[in-house]
C-alpha cells in the first residue's frame, strides 16, 4: 500500500512538471511575507518609533548552506543554541508545550532530538517559553510527596 502511494504521488509530480513546465518544478521559495521596516519619527520633544510593513525585499536571504538536511543544518547553527535560546525553541512547541512532530518541522532525526532535549531542559529549568506551569518548587515538593517528580529533582539522597 505505502508504495503504491509513493508511486502515484512520484507519477502525479512528473506529470505536473511535464504539463506545466520548468517552473511548476522548480524548488524555489516563496517570497517572505511581513518585513517590517522601522521607522522613527520625531515631533518636538516626543519620539515615536513604528515598524511599517513593506513589500517583500529585492533579494530574499540565503542561507550559508543551502545543502543543508534540515533548517538548522542550512543555516549552520547546528552547535549555537541551548535550553536558554527560547526563541528558537519556541518555534518547534505547540501551544501545549509539545514538540512539533518531525514531518511539520522538517528537521533531521539529529537535530530534532537536540531540539527536544533543549525544550525539556528549558521546561525544567523554568524558562519554557510554551505556557506550560512552571515547575514545581523543592519545598513545594517536600510538603506533598504525593506529587514528587523523581525525574526533575533527582533521587531522594
Amino acid at each position: 500500500m505505502v508504495a503504491l502511494n509513493v508511486l502515484v504521488s512520484g507519477c502525479g509530480r512528473l506529470l505536473r512538471g511535464l504539463l506545466a513546465g520548468q517552473a511548476a518544478t522548480s524548488r524555489a521559495r516563496p517570497p517572505a511575507r511581513g518585513f517590517r521596516e522601522v521607522v522613527e519619527i520625531q515631533a518636538g520633544k516626543t519620539t515615536i518609533i513604528e515598524g511599517r510593513i513593506t513589500g517583500t525585499p529585492k533579494e530574499s536571504p540565503n542561507p550559508p548552506n543551502p545543502s543543508g538536511q534540515c533548517p538548522i543544518c542550512r543555516w549552520n547553527l547546528k552547535h549555537k543554541y541551548n535550553y536558554e535560546d527560547v526563541l528558537l525553541l519556541s518555534q518547534f512547541i505547540r501551544p501545549h508545550g509539545g514538540m512539533l512532530p518531525r514531518r511539520v518541522t522538517g528537521l533531521c532525526q539529529e537535530e530534532h532530538r537536540k531540539i527536544e532535549e533543549c525544550v525539556k531542559m528549558a521546561h525544567r529549568a523554568g524558562t519554557s517559553p510554551a505556557g506550560l506551569p512552571a515547575p514545581p518548587s523543592p519545598s513545594t515538593t517536600e510538603a506533598t510527596a504525593g506529587t514528587r517528580c523523581a525525574w526533575l529533582w533527582g533521587p531522594p539522597s
